[in-house]
């Protein structure tokens, strides 16, 4: 497994999933209550996106649907990523790695807590990437005037309905994106996510610890992921280990999307044996057992042990 150099990376972990629905309130206590899973934040419309926010111990696991958009199905949308600097020297390093990206959009949430999350989004990482022809690297990109003029009017587009709506008509069916969140009374949130998180973690009906690992099938497209992560060595069965979070694990196919999240629990016997009860359980191996997607809205879910 490669550990990365934090003296050069751009990426401190992954922040967050991204599920897309539209039934959000049903899939959102679904994961809530079948998985001990405590609320990060609860369903709230920032008029871009509704969404819930679930608290997996080492990462977030967001379940939303945007303005004005009506695609059926449930799946994994987005890869959130945290970075290790600021948005403006985030932008700047994407540039130095000619990685293209979008001008910074910031979304304000006011309840329960104020929040504000800088999203940048990133290009040809994942098929069905957003539409937008404001995809910027060279001479534009990266803490320039035209850069941050764009990120105020984009910015400003998502603060109104009309301006919501056809956001989110660029945004395709997935998405790779930079998450920067700034969130009063940082501390004491965390602190009270951790408090939930160890009080449900020891109640929960899977002795769930974390996430192990996001998994995504990847085709043609590994100098991209090479240049955003410092890793000239990434192929198409690579795993990456960030310096907080889960892993991202890389699988050989015929396309780049999202593939599925792992959690990882303490008695993987205990685990599958509740799921074999449910008839939930598609056999797997020793290490590693999934979900019968047709029990999870056609979601790709895993489970595996959590090391001692």
């Amino acid at each position: 497994m490669f550990i990365p150099d934090t003296t050069q990376s751009l990426i401190l972990g992954i922040d967050r999933v991204l599920i897309y629905t539209q039934d959000v309130e049903r899939v959102f206590a679904r994961f809530r209550y079948e998985f001990g899973l405590p609320v990060a934040w609860p369903i709230t419309d920032c008029g871009l996106l509704v969404s819930g926010g679930l608290h997996a111990g080492n990462m977030t696991i967001e379940i939303g649907r945007f303005a004005g958009c009506g695609l059926p199905g449930t799946w994994f949308y987005g890869l959130g990523l945290a970075p290790l600097h600021t948005t403006w020297e985030t932008v700047n390093g994407l540039v130095s790695r000619k990685v293209l990206h979008t001008p910074p959009v910031t979304l304000h949430f006011e309840e329960p807590v104020a929040t504000r999350s800088t999203l940048t989004f990133l290009r040809n990482l994942l098929d069905g990437q957003p539409n937008t022809p404001l995809w910027l690297g060279r001479p534009w990109g990266g803490d320039t005037r035209v850069c941050r003029t764009l990120a105020a009017i984009s910015t400003w587009m998502v603060g109104t309905e009309i301006g919501s709506i056809t956001f989110s008509k660029l945004l395709g069916s997935s998405a790779v994106f930079i998450c920067d969140n700034r969130i009063d009374r940082h501390q004491e949130r965390l602190a009270e996510l951790k408090a939930n998180w160890r009080r449900i973690r020891q109640s929960g009906p899977y002795g769930i610890t974390g996430i192990a690992a996001v998994d995504i099938e990847i085709a043609a497209n590994t100098a991209g992921w090479g240049r955003l992560l410092d890793r000239p060595d990434l192929n198409t069965s690579a795993i990456h280990s960030f310096s907080m979070g889960p892993s991202l694990r890389f699988h050989p196919g015929g396309r780049n999307r999202l593939l599925g999240i792992e959690f990882s629990c303490a008695d993987l016997e205990s685990t599958a044996q509740k799921l074999v009860e449910k008839r939930w359980m598609i056999p797997k191996d020793d290490r590693r057992i999934t979900l019968a997607p047709e029990r999870m809205d056609g979601l790709t879910i895993g489970f595996s042990q959590s090391p001692t």
